[in-house]
């Protein structure tokens, strides 16, 4: 499987904004045969208690309604939660069970895991900060991820991924547990995305200068 770079941040970026208790939310994507592109990563309001999280099932029907509404090119493909303090590198109870259910509407959904205090701490994507997983006899089991470099695919999902963010869908049409909390933390989002917007920017020309210079 691989993931864009866009997904790993919009994940990381929520899950450490509150790191004192466990978040989750979608994966989207495609499906190639067997193999699962995850280009974004989506927050809708889902946070649970400090061991446990609680995925709102209308906030998913709404997303879905969102991609169709954007062509329908991409889809649910998993979801997300973190682990804050604990590590990425295993499933809870809880959560393989979640996962089974994401896998029944879709064979080959993944979940993804993030701890933010490890990442924190260590500034590095490995296994104990980042990890994906699927269920296989009612066991967990760890799937290898790439990082997707494709520049034309990478643009245009982080494009969409920005607009999404944007948009403020993690705001709007549901369950908000702190709204003050909430809605201080949309004010302050956005120039952090925007400097996300910049390093895309700097990132896609830095690429095209190098393309020029070896195939010039």
């Amino acid at each position: 499987m691989a993931v864009s770079p866009m997904a790993l941040v919009k994940v990381l970026d929520v899950a450490l904004r509150d790191k004192s208790r466990e978040v989750a939310g979608f994966l989207v994507g495609r499906v190639e045969g067997e193999r699962v592109l995850v280009y974004d990563g989506v927050w809708m309001g889902e946070v649970g208690g400090g061991v446990r999280v609680e995925v709102d099932f209308n906030a998913m029907a709404k997303l879905v309604d969102k991609l169709e509404r954007e062509g329908g090119r991409e889809v649910i493909v998993g979801w997300w939660h973190s682990h804050p303090g604990m590590g990425a590198d295993f499933m809870s109870g809880v959560d393989i069970k979640t996962q089974q259910i994401y896998q029944a509407f879709l064979p080959q959904a993944v979940a993804l895991v993030v701890d933010p205090v490890e990442y924190e701490r260590t500034g590095r994507i490995y296994e104990r900060s980042c990890s994906f997983y699927v269920v296989e006899n009612e066991k967990y089991k760890k799937v290898p991820f790439e990082v997707e470099f494709n520049l034309d695919e990478m643009v245009r999902v982080g494009i969409i991924a920005l607009q999404r963010k944007h948009a403020g869908e993690a705001y709007k049409e549901v369950k908000v547990y702190h709204p003050v909390t909430v809605l201080k933390e949309r004010e302050e989002e956005i120039p952090f995305w925007e400097l996300v917007s910049v390093a895309l920017l700097i990132w896609t020309l830095t690429m095209a200068s190098l393309l020029w210079i070896f195939t010039g």
